[in-house]
């Protein structure tokens, strides 16, 4: 089996608090092989941003490990992992407050050149930046605009060429499309798409919306309150779902086809557990419509079908 681009294993994030331990990010695991893209999906608070910001070390782990190449980075001291972040990268959700509104837009595009000192000399750093505007669209009339001077798609689009600009071969997204209008949308999803077809760019890709995870993965993991309850290609996920959270999720989907207007709907009651010091066994219990006795019990995943693992005592069955 070849060496992945990215692995977790048994990554955990914990943060303090006056009320005890938050555990944001807990025992998740996951492989990226070079040149795909893991959707990471879940409800707001799960952990999904947390997780994506642990990769890349902006937020130090509480402990397990993140294997860049089949090396644990989280060990590298500062000037080693400076190194390691040419190939790291990331866009952030917001596209206006992750970019500096002193700087114009060619600044911008190429602060992360001059930093990492990738290209010397200042044509050259020119050029580089002139080469990724044309990529991400976006005409040479905005070299020296600002950023309050363009719109969210626009922005985001300053901001992928930002992520691009040191060569990365791997790119967490972090709802870079969750702002932005449905058309303008689909031309960022494109786009990511195209690059990671000319380039073999490996994404994490993480969001609320899953048609956009459908449309752009090629595995899907499903997080819930730090833990990962459900992990498959795209296809059988959509086909099978093995956990019932992830089958209210995909039941809530909109949907415009009138066949499947009295399709089952998994609606979920209950309130959503503390987690803050969270009791073993499985934190979706309070609102599962199947908890029992054994959902008290530690899960783990466990594999249902070739590639396909749920963290569920139904699996079991």
């Amino acid at each position: 089996m070849p060496i992945p681009l990215i692995e977790a294993k048994n990554l955990k994030k914990y943060f303090k608090t006056p009320a005890g331990i938050l555990h944001a990010v807990d025992d998740v695991s996951f492989r990226i092989n070079a040149g795909e893209t893991l959707g990471v999906v879940g409800e707001s608070g799960c952990g999904k941003s947390t997780l994506g910001r642990t990769i890349l070390r902006l937020l130090e782990a509480t402990s397990g490990e993140v294997l860049y190449n089949g090396e644990n980075i989280l060990s590298y001291p500062r000037p080693q992992m400076k190194q390691v972040r040419l190939n790291m990268q990331m866009i952030f959700q917001d596209p206006f407050t992750s970019l500096n509104p002193r700087l114009s837009i060619s600044s911008i595009i190429a602060e992360p050149i001059r930093v990492c000192g990738t290209i010397k000399s200042k044509q050259g750093v020119r050029d580089k930046v002139c080469e990724l505007m044309e990529v991400c669209g976006l005409p040479d009339r905005y070299v020296n605009t600002y950023p309050h001077e363009l719109d969210g798609g626009r922005r985001q689009r300053v901001g992928l060429a930002r992520a691009l600009a040191v060569d990365p071969k791997f790119i967490v997204c972090d709802e870079p499309v969750s702002a932005l209008d449905v058309s303008i949308q689909a031309q960022i999803l494109n786009l990511l798409m195209d690059l990671q077809d000319k380039q073999g760019l490996s994404y994490m890709f993480i969001t609320h919306d899953l048609c956009v995870v459908r449309h752009i993965s090629t595995n899907i993991m499903v997080m819930y309150m730090g833990k990962v309850v459900e992990y498959a290609p795209k296809e059988e996920l959509f086909l099978h779902q093995a956990h019932p959270y992830t089958q209210a999720l995909l039941s809530a989907i909109p949907t415009t086809d009138l066949n499947r207007r009295n399709r089952k709907r998994h609606a979920l009651a209950g309130e959503v557990a503390n987690p803050i010091n969270p009791a073993p066994g499985c934190r979706f219990a309070p609102r599962c419509p199947y908890a029992c006795e054994r959902c008290k019990e530690p899960q783990a995943l466990r594999e249902v079908s070739p590639g396909h693992y749920a963290a569920c005592v139904l699996c079991q069955e």
